[in-house]
């Protein structure tokens, strides 16, 4: 009944001929199931409606069923990341979509989607290490480096130096 009241309280308008939008999700392993719904105004006679979840590598698209009085609802399963969902509903005569909305603006709560970004100043401790260990690296080529670049005097010899003559 909760998750009901938040999905309504959540709902995203979207632009005519759509209404209110709205979806709730729950764990499914290492996916989430998400329920979403859409009113499409009657007076526009959709021959069908699809809702499209866009990724970085592209789009899923997933069919949405009509419930009566102009609502349409769909059921899938996904990983857990806030997409971007933007709605389509057409006829014969075309297609319109909707205005794009996230999964966590149409109501899914957020403690189920990963956090695919950590605000600044949030950095964990170890990630100084990380450093540390480079630094350490570098200064160490560069000792190494420097011990077989650089002339080494032989015992009793003088170390040739560039534009010197050898003394007697």
């Amino acid at each position: 009944m909760i998750t009901l009241l938040v999905g309504v309280l959540a709902a995203a308008s979207l632009g005519a001929p759509f209404g209110d939008a709205s979806a709730v999700a729950e764990p499914d392993g290492d996916y989430i199931a998400v329920t979403v719904t859409v009113e499409v105004d009657p007076s526009f006679n959709a021959d069908y409606v699809v809702v499209h979840l866009l990724n970085p590598e592209g789009q899923e698209t997933f069919p949405l069923a009509a419930d009566g009085d102009g609502a349409h609802s769909g059921l899938f399963t996904v990983l857990p990341f806030n997409r971007a969902v933007v709605f389509e509903a057409g006829r014969e005569d075309g297609r319109v979509v909707s205005e794009t909305v996230s999964i966590l603006e149409l109501g899914v709560e957020a403690d189920l989607l990963y956090t695919t970004f950590q605000p600044a100043g949030d950095q964990p401790p170890e990630r100084s290490w990380g450093w540390l260990a480079l630094a350490s690296g570098a200064l160490a080529a560069g000792a190494l480096m420097a011990f077989f670049l650089l002339p080494k005097k032989v015992a009793g010899r003088p170390s040739p130096v560039a534009g010197s003559e050898p003394s007697k």
